[in-house]
């Protein structure tokens, strides 16, 4: 899961990007089935059973990396939120994560998993404090790796959105607003698309609109992150909506 902190004063708005599926629900897919078989066991003992899957089961082994890669990029993640994506923790822990994403891809180049979050972590990177054109290297190459997805399947909703929550970032609003649709054109139930529409729209002050958009997200992910972030925002707004102006002084 990446999630990148949008501010507009007075609004924090969080544009989600690459989450896990919503919800539970029953193994669909073999890696479905892979995390479900590793989830009895956390913390160390999480570790060490999915680096000796990763030695020991070659059919398995990119599954486990992973996971592996996972876990040090959420850890980057949580420090990131307190100490910034330059902070020396969190390089650590993404060059961590792109080993063992890239490994998992080098072993199935059909994963796309890894492949999506190989471009959220340099999508991160971009974030960190160097030159210009430091970070428009590490924004085209999030691009390339989220466009490989995208050929791997184009119907892939976190690719997508993750692709156009990029092109936001850097002000090109209706690149961001095509992704958004194909994905909803491959999902009409994308609550992800939905709530990333609805930030476009409070960007640029529509914020009826906005709500709308955030009341879709809910009502297609009632009881996941994507319903409840969507309406605490559309709480925000509303509270913006109805503010009274301030008294001009006389």
């Amino acid at each position: 899961m990446r999630l990148h902190v949008w501010v507009t004063m007075p609004l924090l708005l969080v544009l989600l990007t690459a989450l896990a599926a919503c919800g539970s629900k029953e193994p669909e897919t073999e890696l479905d089935r892979f995390i479900a078989r590793t989830s009895l066991w956390e913390g160390e003992a999480l570790d060490d059973t999915l680096r000796s899957i990763a030695a020991r089961e070659p059919l398995q082994a990119h599954y486990a990396n992973y996971l592996i890669g996972n876990r040090f990029y959420q850890a980057a993640g949580d420090s990131a939120m307190i100490a910034g994506w330059g902070d020396p923790f969190v390089v650590s822990r993404l060059d961590s994560a792109e080993t063992y994403f890239t490994l998992a891809v080098a072993q199935d180049s059909t994963f796309i998993e890894p492949v999506v979050n190989l471009g959220a972590l340099w999508d991160d990177r971009s974030e960190q404090q160097t030159g210009r054109q430091i970070r428009d290297e590490r924004i085209a190459k999030a691009q390339a790796f989220y466009r490989r997805a995208l050929e791997l399947d184009p119907a892939d909703e976190k690719a997508r959105c993750n692709l156009g929550s990029l092109h936001l970032r850097e002000r090109r609003p209706q690149e961001a607003l095509a992704e958004f649709q194909a994905a909803l054109a491959h999902n009409p139930d994308s609550a992800l698309a939905h709530y990333n529409i609805a930030i476009m729209f409070a960007e640029a002050k529509i914020y009826r609109e906005a709500i709308n958009e955030w009341e879709m997200a809910v009502k297609k992910d009632p009881d996941g992150d994507i319903g409840e972030r969507s309406r605490e925002n559309i709480t925000i707004v509303r509270d913006l909506i109805n503010a009274k102006p301030p008294a001009l002084d006389h």
